[in-house]
């Protein structure tokens, strides 16, 4: 049986684990509650022995963390304080605490505890790739949200297409209460509603298409009856053309244009069906007048400006201007430099692709529109073609829409739900996001735990390819530490030196065998990190130079649980003037943890 020991008095400690070791146990110890938390979200464990007064995170915070990622494996708690009955009876409505021990140790009776506890079967959580959760109604105050990071959430989602700005406010002040109680740093991304195109209302909240009739989409509102529906973008009309396909509600049913007018458009009815108020209007093949970005999204951009959002997500992208408009709207702003998101769903985006890329911060393969907008049959390869391209230009990238979309009202997934998950961490995505299924779905904190370990499952069987290494070559000219980084055999972890935020996207794209510690001051540089692959910032605020800047973070990284004595750990620095005068390009320095 593998125990996890958590204590933080020397003696005591080294009594417990070696009375535990004669008595045939395997035995790692820690000495905080967020160090025994790293450790158990690396390895598995069949029991935990630990103190209730401990330094950093006590506990019971350390019990509230193992209740949200293993939520079935056995505790026994060791005090030495008188403790009250208020409480005892607090530990006592913890399902996976089994005993309740006081100081000195009755070994006796701990090792008949320990003999009743079965073997374990819980996996890893301890993932590289990233988890983008979209907040709603189900997960918006700040307890399920410090549920939802320790489960594995890296970035908060804020849907502008539904809510006010005030529930978004509510949200994002609870994002980050939650981020300050559990000491990880979450990005917030914003994602504007961009030119949604959707029906107007129906005659009692929905009506019937019968195929082979026709229905007029006029450009005057009115409440659709089987005849005549309205839109709420009417400028769409002048755009259509005889022939043109109208798809309704995600492509479920199917109109072809007859008669095309500026005020009023003939359609045929290919596939009818019930269609109710506010569905989608998708046009797959007409070229739009409309602008990519609305009023609405410069008002709700101008809210992110002047709050703490991270990234902002541009919907319907057709080409690189829509994102330099953006660019350019914020840098004109003087105000944060928000990095800018290019949503991938229109046929025009993944034409442009080559260049979406290269003028964005982050791509987001959006499948649901796109997956309407073109042939579905054809979204897994544009996915997997444009994580190729991605990496080539080392642009961060997320998958979304419909990943775990059955546990918006089921415990489990479907099993082509996790292979869609396993393919995309396969193919080399930097994140992969949820939707309803955190935002509205029945038990969000599940959500991202299932998430969590199908991700830490496919990553076990990761390898660099041919062609990856070939890229490496060449990206090695950036830093010729990258080359060194991947090719290092039995560290650790690689401790990244990057106060400016430069270093670590090209390290997160290199280095995806072992987890890269990035050593910053700047709480943005840490929260933008978040989106990126293998990435787990580490703040260090003080005023230090590059010898006292080491030691600080081998500490701080030792006390996190990230590191442990005997371990050799990787330093990789960039550009920097030495005491004596060269002028370094790039750095790696592999020490032994002490």
């Amino acid at each position: 049986m593998r125990i996890l020991l958590l204590e933080d008095s020397g003696p005591i400690l080294h009594l417990i684990r070696a009375r535990l070791l004669n008595a045939g146990f395997e035995v790692e110890t820690a000495t905080n509650g967020h160090q025994g938390f790293q450790m158990a979200t690396s390895n598995a464990y069949d029991a935990i022995v630990s103190d209730l007064q401990m330094p950093h995170w006590d506990g019971f915070k350390f019990i509230d963390a193992i209740q949200v990622i293993c939520p079935q494996l056995p505790i026994i708690l060791v005090t030495a304080t008188h403790e009250d009955e208020a409480t005892f009876s607090r530990l006592k409505s913890y399902p996976n605490v089994q005993a309740i021990l006081r100081k000195p140790v009755d070994f006796n009776l701990l090792f008949n505890h320990l003999q009743t506890i079965s073997p374990q079967t819980h996996t890893s959580v301890n993932k590289m790739a990233r988890i983008v959760c979209t907040i709603g109604p189900s997960c918006d105050t700040t307890a399920p949200l410090g549920k939802m990071i320790l489960a594995g959430m890296d970035v908060a989602r804020l849907n502008f297409s539904h809510g006010s700005h005030e529930q978004h406010h509510k949200a994002l002040c609870a994002i980050r209460q939650a981020e300050k109680i559990w000491d990880k740093p979450i990005a917030v991304l914003q994602d504007l509603s961009g030119p949604k195109i959707r029906t107007g209302d129906m005659r009692n909240g929905a009506i019937i298409l019968t195929k082979g009739e026709q229905v007029i989409i006029q450009a005057e509102p009115l409440i659709g009856n089987g005849e005549r529906i309205s839109t709420v973008v009417p400028s769409i009309l002048k755009d259509l053309r005889k022939g043109d396909p109208v798809l309704l509600d995600d492509g479920l049913l199917e109109l072809r244009v007859l008669k095309s007018g500026a005020e009023e458009v003939v359609c045929e009815i290919l596939v009818g069906g019930v269609l109710k108020s506010n569905k989608g209007i998708n046009l797959p093949s007409t070229h739009l007048s409309l602008t990519s970005i609305t009023e609405k999204d410069w008002q709700d951009l101008d809210w992110a400006l002047e709050h703490s959002i991270d990234y902002v997500a541009l919907s319907f992208v057709r080409s690189a201007s829509d994102i330099h408009k953006v660019q350019d709207y914020i840098r004109d702003a003087g105000k944060k430099p928000l990095k800018v998101v290019a949503k991938i769903e229109k046929p025009e985006a993944v034409q442009n692709i080559h260049e979406i890329i290269q003028a964005s911060d982050a791509i987001m393969i959006a499948r649901g529109d796109m997956g309407v907008e073109l042939p579905a049959a054809k979204v897994p390869r544009i996915q997997e073609r444009i994580i190729r391209l991605c990496r080539e230009q080392n642009t961060p990238v997320i998958i979304a829409t419909q990943m775990l979309d059955s546990m918006t009202t089921n415990s489990r997934p479907s099993r082509a739900e996790v292979t869609d998950v396993s393919m995309a961490i396969k193919q080399g995505t930097d994140a992969v996001m949820l939707s309803q299924e955190t935002a509205t779905g029945i038990d969000p904190v599940n959500v991202v735990r299932t998430m969590s370990s199908i991700i830490c499952e496919e990553e076990r069987y990761t390898e660099t390819s041919t062609i990856q290494l070939n890229e490496l070559q060449q990206d090695s000219s950036v830093n010729p530490a990258l080359s060194a980084i991947a090719g290092l055999m039995n560290i650790s972890v690689a401790l990244l030196l990057d106060p400016d935020g430069i270093l670590y996207p090209s390290l997160s794209k290199w280095n995806r065998r072992v987890p890269t510690l990035l050593v910053t001051k700047s709480l943005r540089i840490a929260r933008l990190s978040c989106l990126y692959n293998n990435i787990f910032p580490l703040i260090i605020r003080e005023e230090l130079d590059r010898v006292d800047m080491v030691h600080a973070s081998l500490s701080k990284a030792k006390e996190w649980g990230y590191i442990r004595v005997g371990d050799q750990v990787a330093f990789v620095e960039g550009f920097r003037v030495t005491r004596t005068g060269f002028h370094q390009i790039g750095a790696v320095q592999v020490v032994t943890v002490q």
